[in-house]
């Protein structure tokens, strides 16, 4: 856990101080290839031994199961691996159903409980498509600024 700030209540820390390195996964629209790219970054780096937590934009249901495979097969292939490091689950990051804090609380609880070395995080739709016009309530662009994650 020394890629984190310490501090015992991670529900009040300052997302921009988190050492983890983090990614977005973004790209113009729907259907170009988001998906595969992050299973494939998953599972490459899970395979290098480096403990990866995965995060999907949006309430998507399907996406966080392409990662969980891609997970899961590469770490079944390391029987060396403690059980409290084979964990295959995902995380949606929802800014439409959530708070802001309740969004950095997630990421940093799920990169904590799989001791995470690295942050996937696969974007939603197109980089500003969100619920609506005139706002980027929703969108990747509005999560990737909350986590202070590069696109």
């Amino acid at each position: 856990m020394s890629n984190f700030v310490n501090n015992s209540d991670h529900s009040k820390i300052n997302i921009s101080r988190i050492n983890i390195p983090r990614i977005v996964i973004a790209g113009t629209h729907s259907g170009v290839g988001k998906t595969s790219i992050v299973a494939g970054l998953l599972a490459s780096y899970s395979a290098m031994g480096i403990r990866v937590a995965a995060f999907k934009c949006g309430p998507d249901y399907l996406d966080p199961t392409y990662h969980r495979r891609a997970l899961q097969d590469s770490k079944l292939q390391d029987s060396n691996l403690q059980d409290s490091k084979k964990r295959w689950m995902g995380c949606n990051l929802d800014s439409c159903l959530t708070s802001d804090q309740v969004l950095r609380e997630s990421f940093v609880s799920e990169c904590l409980a799989v001791d995470a070395e690295l942050a996937i995080i696969e974007g939603v739709m197109g980089l500003f498509d969100g619920k609506s016009t005139d706002s980027d309530l929703g969108s990747t662009a509005s999560i990737a600024k909350l986590l202070s994650a590069p696109v």
